[in-house]
C-alpha cells in the first residue's frame, strides 16, 4: 500500500524493495521516505517494527519518523532501551497513556509480548479520549523533528565519542 498521489514509477519497473527510486510530486526519492498521509488518516495509533531488535544498539529508521510526521501514538517493537533512547534525542513518548515499561524488558519476546497488549489496550479505549492527552506530545515530537539539525548534532556528538574511544585507546596502550 503506497501514497499513489503524487506517484510516478520510473521507468515502469516494477517495485521489488522500499529503496526502490519513483517520482513523488517531481522529485525522484526512495518509496520508503513517502508518508502514506491517506493510511495514517484512518487509523488512530502506529505499531512501528524497526528493522532492528538487538539490544546492543538502537537503530532508528524512517519507520518510526513517520508516525511522528503522521502525529500518531506508536508503539514498538525494537530492541531494549528504544523509547529511553529516543527520549534522549528530545523527543517524548506516550507514558501518559500508556505503560512504556515494556522497552526496559531483556527478553525480545517478553518485551514484544507486552508491547502488543499496550496495543490491545488500545483498542478498547475511546479514541478521542486517546487523542485528546497525547496531542502536546505528538506535536512536540514534529517539532523536535522538523527542527532539529540532525546532520550537525550527530557529527558533533560522533566526533566527541570518536575523540573519547581514541583517547581511551591511547590509555590502554600506555
Amino acid at each position: 500500500i503506497i501514497e499513489s498521489e503524487g506517484v510516478e514509477f520510473i521507468d515502469n519497473s516494477k517495485l521489488t524493495h522500499s529503496i526502490d527510486q519513483v517520482m513523488y510530486f517531481g522529485e525522484r526519492m526512495s518509496l520508503s521516505v513517502i508518508v502514506p498521509y491517506s493510511i495514517y488518516n484512518q487509523c488512530y495509533y502506529s505499531l512501528v517494527a524497526e528493522t532492528n531488535f538487538y539490544n546492543e544498539f538502537n537503530f532508528y529508521t524512517e519507520k518510526i519518523v513517520k508516525p511522528i510526521l503522521a502525529g500518531r501514538l506508536f508503539i514498538v517493537i525494537a530492541g531494549k532501551n528504544y523509547l529511553r533512547n529516543l527520549r534522549s534525542l528530545g523527543f517524548k513518548s506516550f507514558d501518559c497513556v500508556i505503560d512504556e515499561s515494556y522497552d526496559q524488558i531483556e527478553d525480545h519476546k517478553s518485551r514484544w509480548d507486552a508491547a502488543l497488549k499496550q496495543l490491545d489496550w488500545l483498542c478498547f479505549q475511546d479514541p478521542q479520549v486517546i487523542l485528546d492527552k497525547i496531542t502536546p506530545v505528538v506535536e512536540h515530537n514534529k517539532q523536535v523533528l522538523l527542527t532539529t539539525d540532525w546532520y550537525k548534532d550527530f557529527s558533533s556528538k560522533f566526533s566527541i565519542d570518536l575523540m573519547m574511544y581514541l583517547g581511551r585507546l591511547n590509555l590502554r596502550q600506555v
